[in-house]
């Protein structure tokens, strides 16, 4: 009974995975019902819909089981943490999800789906080879289930997006992808090294004793200030610098080119990301031809009495916001957003009042519209990933360090 119930997480996530998978790319949309069917009974109850038509689509109670798979381990083993870890691998993959959501990545279905497998998967299986420090002795195992995600979806990116800058022959497109930002990979690589290099000083000098998620949770705090200082962050990055390269000189070198080389491949991998959202994945048309449920590629607001639009990318949002270490960036003040690029899609009132605008002049017509990605087979493959082998980040990583 034990071993079958040891198998309880992966049945659940892959039955949750085939048909979530399924679901998305035949119609583009994610069922609640298939991930959190309580969390669809209470859509449901409030949109009059009878919880018996529910049943009709078949409930894959994926949070739920993975809640209560935890609760059960945890008390009759006595381990109060390991009983809640359900709960906050759900919330944690669920935050991790609705950042994603909220930088206009992923849909919130996407999101949905990273939470269910989070409670499935909240600390790593006895399966998983490679357990990243981050994600050790904590139900933190929901960021090792994303980044393996984005591996996994990686190769199709890479590949398709190549073809597709070769076919149309864009080769300005492909030094953008390759070439610009070295600087800033730069800086980001310095102000890492200079961190890590602070807390080692501190750990030698001072007697602490920093380790696990402790010395992660103070060197991202330390990168982020270092970034929000600029120039005087990088001064005192590089003064940071001394201590290691005092030690070890070749191995501190190593790091800093394994660090860059691991930057720029997440750069390259964002930069064909965009790519394919501009290039690929939008389209633009008039407002004759948006529909309910469309997904806007940009924001129509009003602000200071004028009707504007912004089609900044919100992956280049993000990366500035990282580089000037100002998450305030991410969202901008619009004023009143008449339209944006909401996971929902454009309701009936907001294609009225863009045709309303339209007709008064105030608007171009061509809007920014959006084709659906189906991310769905990508977590999954990131949740079979995270199950039978472990964090590749934290494999590559260990690869590049020579370990």
């Amino acid at each position: 009974m034990g071993e079958i119930m040891e198998l309880l997480p992966l049945v659940l996530g892959v039955t949750m995975g085939l048909v979530t998978s399924y679901t998305d790319l035949k119609t583009g949309f994610i069922d609640d019902i298939h991930v959190f069917p309580t969390l669809a009974l209470v859509e449901m109850l409030k949109s009059g819909e009878r919880p018996k038509e529910a049943l009709d689509r078949v409930p894959i109670p994926a949070v739920e089981g993975g809640i209560l798979y935890y609760a059960y381990k945890g008390l009759s083993s006595g381990d109060t943490y390991l009983a809640i870890a359900g709960l906050i691998g759900f919330l944690v993959g669920l935050l991790l999800g609705l950042v994603l959501y909220w930088i206009g990545a992923w849909a919130s279905g996407d999101a949905l789906i990273l939470a269910g497998f989070s409670a499935l998967l909240p600390v790593a299986p006895p399966t998983a080879k490679f357990i990243a420090p981050y994600t050790a002795g904590h139900p933190l195992y929901p960021i090792t289930l994303l980044l393996n995600s984005i591996i996994a979806v990686f190769p199709f990116i890479f590949g398709y997006s190549l073809v597709r800058i070769l076919k149309t022959g864009k080769t300005e497109e492909m030094k953008k992808i390759f070439l610009d930002g070295a600087v800033g990979i730069a800086r980001l690589t310095l102000w890492i090294l200079g961190s890590m290099g602070i807390l080692l000083a501190l750990e030698s000098f001072l007697g602490l004793s920093l380790g696990g998620v402790t010395s992660w949770v103070i060197a991202m705090a330390m990168i982020f200030a270092l970034g929000k200082l600029g120039r005087t962050g990088d001064v005192i990055a590089l003064a940071g610098t001394v201590y290691p390269i005092y030690l070890e000189p070749t191995i501190t070198a190593g790091m800093a080119l394994k660090t860059f080389a691991l930057l720029y491949l997440v750069k390259v991998f964002f930069g064909l990301v965009k790519f394919m959202r501009r290039e690929v994945l939008m389209e633009e048309v008039p407002v004759e031809e948006l529909r309910e449920w469309d997904i806007l590629g940009e924001t129509i607001f009003e602000k200071e009495g004028k009707i504007r639009r912004d089609r900044t990318d919100p992956f280049e949002r993000l990366k500035v916001a990282l580089l000037k270490a100002d998450l305030s960036l991410l969202k901008p003040d619009y004023g009143k957003v008449i339209a944006s690029p909401s996971a929902e899609g454009l309701t009936k009132e907001q294609i009225e009042e863009l045709k309303r605008l339209v007709e008064e002049g105030k608007l171009e017509n061509r809007f920014l519209r959006k084709k659906a990605m189906p991310f769905a087979p990508a977590i999954f493959l990131g949740f079979l990933i995270s199950y039978f082998i472990g964090d590749l980040f934290w494999l590559l990583e260990l690869k590049l360090m020579g370990l």
